[in-house]
């Protein structure tokens, strides 16, 4: 071979490997975030630009989204039990309730994906929005519970979620997945990778489920799932996510038309670092208000929060007209309008002349009075409704529970069991008791003035304190909190009250008897252990030592006597 082919075969050599890298570069995913983050301080680089430009091109090019969620499918997913095949059958006779909720997944699919492959769930994970509230990020129920994951205020507090007048952290896509999809992560722990309990445990709490695995122990009766004696709306829970996962696996047996997604990031998110008028950056970025507000539910009003968050999302087309458009525009134009007072000012003549309330300014600036300085500066609320806050408005008042007004058109052929009275059996809202369901039980037997008893804890109110922090650190409720200390949610846990935390009943529960399994261990606590060491020193795990003792946390005792299963 000749010096000359041996030269163009080189250059052959290498222009493929170049060829083939670009593809590489093309094919894999940008992130494991699920959504791509530009820039935080403007103009865009030519870099972030050219980044930008291989993220769209990767967009349009990518395989359909659906194709990849059911080829990572992991969970059994019990299509020849009785309870799957009833739901199976009613998604199948309303497949226009799957194409809508599909259709509203379609921005968000490849975020929740991502997040759940990140902290490696089940990928039937990502329909449990289709069964919470139909993928609507605007949904509210009358339990309290909002967002797609319907979180309950004290659930989504618990897990850093943001919440005020300016921002709902529980309709916010991106921050209420990470919080929801951590939940997920605690549950499936909780019951040691079971994830039907984990999953039915996300219906009705971990404590619920406990309570039901308890009497279930104590009868000699199977702790499955499926032998549960729990709420009917969870029994319908459980198999009716395995219906949605069986449907989405097996498109020739069950043949429903999904809209295509791209299997790629759509979504991008931009830090302004300061608060921004929506309808300004609608009209930077090239779209309706309603279209910025679908895709950023979390504000409640037409700007951010003055105190952050400030991120907004948008489709990735759009970041380098926003960037642009944004570059160009002066500084003072950017934000909210604000007003500073003028000597001779007041709130009524501000009100006036800008077309609000008192109410409303006092509100949005946090005034404790109608006073104000001269020299001072104050935020002036938007009073123009939009399409955007008309819908909004319209899924919070129209119907009393997000899930039933989903199929109240076709309810006269809902099997009894499916849907047709969704919530009605829970005790309580969800997420309100997540630790323990002995509320109902305990609740009729405290006295009208309950006093400190023999075991109960006194708890003096710190900094930060909230009934529900609270309830939480000693696995209680804070119905029980509530009762036990003649409170009412509205009451204000002022720093330095005294709490009485009624934790003898808990310690009433931990003394009833077990029948040890042959081959079982009985250990006694000692000093300095901790349920980590003494799971290590037996070779199990933390939730192995959970269900077998029927415990409620890892708190353990000098003392207490854990049982140690034989099979780990």
């Amino acid at each position: 071979m000749t010096q000359c082919s041996k030269f163009t075969i080189k250059i052959l050599l290498v222009a493929i490997c170049c060829m083939l890298l670009h593809s590489m570069t093309l094919a894999s995913p940008p992130n494991i975030e699920g959504i791509q983050t530009y820039q935080k301080n403007l103009p865009l680089s030519e870099e972030r630009k050219q980044s930008l430009a291989d993220d769209i091109d990767r967009y349009h090019n990518a395989d359909n989204m659906w194709d990849v969620i059911r080829s990572e499918f992991s969970l059994p997913h019990y299509e020849d039990n009785p309870l799957v095949q009833e739901q199976i059958a009613w998604f199948m006779n309303h497949q226009d309730f799957l194409y809508r909720s599909a259709m509203r997944a379609a921005p968000y699919l490849y975020y929740i994906s991502q997040q759940t492959r990140k902290r490696h769930l089940p990928a039937e994970l990502v329909l449990l929005p289709m069964m919470e509230s139909a993928y609507n990020p605007f949904a509210y129920s009358t339990a309290g519970a909002a967002g797609i994951w319907q979180m309950m205020p004290g659930t989504a507090s618990g897990f850093g979620i943001k919440q005020n007048w300016w921002y709902d952290g529980r309709r916010d896509v991106v921050a209420s997945t990470k919080a929801a999809l951590d939940y997920l992560v605690y549950l499936g722990g909780f019951f040691d990778g079971n994830w039907l309990l984990a999953i039915a445990a996300y219906d009705t709490g971990e404590g619920n489920i406990l309570a039901a695995i308890r009497k279930n122990t104590r009868d000699g009766i199977s702790t499955d799932f499926w032998s549960l004696p729990v709420a009917q709306e969870t029994r319908d829970y459980v198999p009716r996510l395995l219906a949605l996962a069986a449907i989405i696996a097996n498109p020739d047996q069950y043949p429903v038309s999904f809209p295509p997604v791209n299997n790629a990031p759509y979504l991008a998110q931009i830090d302004m670092g300061k608060q921004i008028d929506l309808k300004e950056a609608a009209y930077l970025a090239g779209l309706s208000l309603k279209e910025l507000k679908q895709l950023n539910p979390g504000y409640t009003h037409t700007a951010t929060d003055p105190n952050g968050p400030y991120k907004l999302v948008l489709p990735i087309e759009n970041v380098q007209q926003f960037s642009e458009n944004l570059t160009q525009m002066p500084m003072d134009e950017q934000t909210v309008k604000n007003y500073k007072v003028k000597s001779g000012d007041t709130i009524l003549a501000i009100a006036k002349k800008f077309k609000t309330s008192i109410a409303s300014l006092r509100k949005i600036n946090q005034l404790t009075s109608n006073h104000i300085k001269p020299g001072s500066k104050i935020v002036i609320p938007q009073t123009t409704s939009s399409p955007a806050d008309e819908q909004e408005q319209h899924y919070a008042n129209v119907h009393s529970n997000i899930r039933t007004v989903h199929y109240a058109n076709v309810r006269s052929d809902i099997p009894t069991s499916s849907y047709t009275n969704v919530h009605s059996h829970s005790p309580t809202p969800r997420y309100a008791n997540v630790h323990d369901n002995s509320y109902e039980i305990l609740h009729t037997a405290i006295p009208k003035h309950y006093k400190l008893q023999p075991g109960d804890t006194l708890y003096m109110v710190r900094h930060g304190d909230d009934i529900y922090k609270i309830a939480a650190h000693f696995h209680t409720s804070p119905q029980m909190l509530f009762a036990v200390n003649q409170i009412t949610s509205k009451h204000i846990l002022a720093v330095g009250t005294k709490l009485i935390i009624p934790t003898h009943y808990a310690k009433a529960e931990t003394t009833q008897k077990y029948q040890l399994a042959p081959g079982d261990t009985i250990y006694m606590v000692r000093n300095g252990d901790t349920i980590e060491r003494i799971a290590s020193k037996f070779h199990t795990s933390p939730p192995a030592l959970r269900l077998a003792n029927l415990m409620a946390s890892n708190d353990v005792k000098e003392g207490d006597r854990l049982i140690i299963p034989k099979d780990g």
